[in-house]
């Protein structure tokens, strides 16, 4: 028995060094095409040395900035846990696949935002569960154009039209296709805790890996070019007309009616507060003045309180 425990404590740390290095390895492969396209695209990327950086033996991010039509990107590389058995066989077992999440911020516009997903169909009710602004703004949508394992969600049918013509029908209608998800929102996708929640758009792709050759590598190269082609698309191609941005307008405003009981509520707090420390000094002074002062301020509150009683009873009666 012990000797087992020992083979498996020898097994476990060899598959950790050996699956490190591999992971290792297909990080350089995956590192060329992702540096390539963001040096490209921005001014900064990564801390100047290098693009990405390992956050766990499986898991590399990174971080651009200095672009047009955004703010900035940051991604996440997620590759098999090699060097850990359990979650390899896991993976394994769940067909996880290793991927490449990227998201993007765009820059702040005065147009009228929206919310569009492309993602799987057997992730589409787990998308539209999840997702606040999916669940709040968009609806289930279908399209001839893209393949029929795809499941569309938007707000509108201008907005699918437009976004489908950036070449996204393309994509979209190849089963074999790396790109999993794309989301395009102005809209938290997570529920706000508080109303003065962030607004700002995001584009978000989820990029499936391919094999690590050099045809793969081109792919996801290509893949990652249209997506940051999408960014410039929807900054500067998608003009929704009038009709359209005022139907989006509103149904914010029934989306987000919550958030305005919240800031209301907590502007009545506030108010509310201000008047009880105002009052709560006008009593600490009326307590040390002398007799006579404090009958005069007390007759002044009395004919204060009866003319609101008397200007209550007009109001009431008009």
């Amino acid at each position: 028995m012990e000797m087992l425990l020992i083979a498996a404590a020898i097994g476990l740390v060899v598959n950790y060094f050996r699956g490190s290095r591999k992971n290792q390895g297909l990080s350089k492969i995956w590192e060329q095409p992702i540096s390539k396209v963001l040096c490209e695209n921005f001014s900064l990327v990564g801390d100047g040395r290098r693009v990405l950086e390992w956050d766990s033996a499986s898991d590399m991010l990174f971080y651009a900035s200095g672009r047009r039509n955004c703010k900035y990107a940051q991604g996440h590389l997620v590759l098999k846990a090699r060097q850990d058995a359990i979650a390899l066989l896991n993976d394994y077992i769940a067909h996880n696949q290793e991927k490449l999440e990227v998201e993007i911020t765009l820059d702040d516009s005065e147009s009228c935002g929206f919310v569009f997903a492309a993602v799987p169909q057997k992730r589409s009710k787990a998308v539209s569960r999840d997702r606040y602004d999916i669940s709040s703004l968009a609806k289930p949508t279908t399209s001839d154009r893209v393949f029929p394992g795809i499941t569309l969600f938007s707000e509108n049918g201008d907005i699918t039209l437009q976004m489908l013509d950036s070449g996204l029908d393309d994509i979209l209608s190849n089963k074999k296709s790396l790109l999993e998800e794309l989301y395009v929102s102005d809209t938290p996708s997570e529920k706000p805790e508080s109303h003065d929640f962030k607004r700002e758009t995001k584009l978000t792709a989820v990029i499936r890996l391919p094999e690590p050759t050099g045809e793969g590598v081109q792919k996801l190269q290509e893949i990652l070019e249209f997506v940051f082609y999408l960014v410039d698309y929807v900054s500067e191609a998608i003009t929704l007309r009038p009709e359209t941005a005022k139907k989006l307008t509103k149904a914010r405003s029934e989306a987000f009616k919550e958030y305005a009981r919240m800031a209301e509520k907590e502007k009545q707090d506030a108010l509310a507060k201000t008047v009880a420390e105002k009052r709560r000094i006008e009593l600490e002074e009326v307590s040390k003045l002398s007799p006579e002062q404090r009958r005069k301020w007390e007759e002044k509150e009395r004919k204060k309180q009866m003319k609101k009683e008397q200007n209550k009873r007009v109001r009431r009666v008009k």
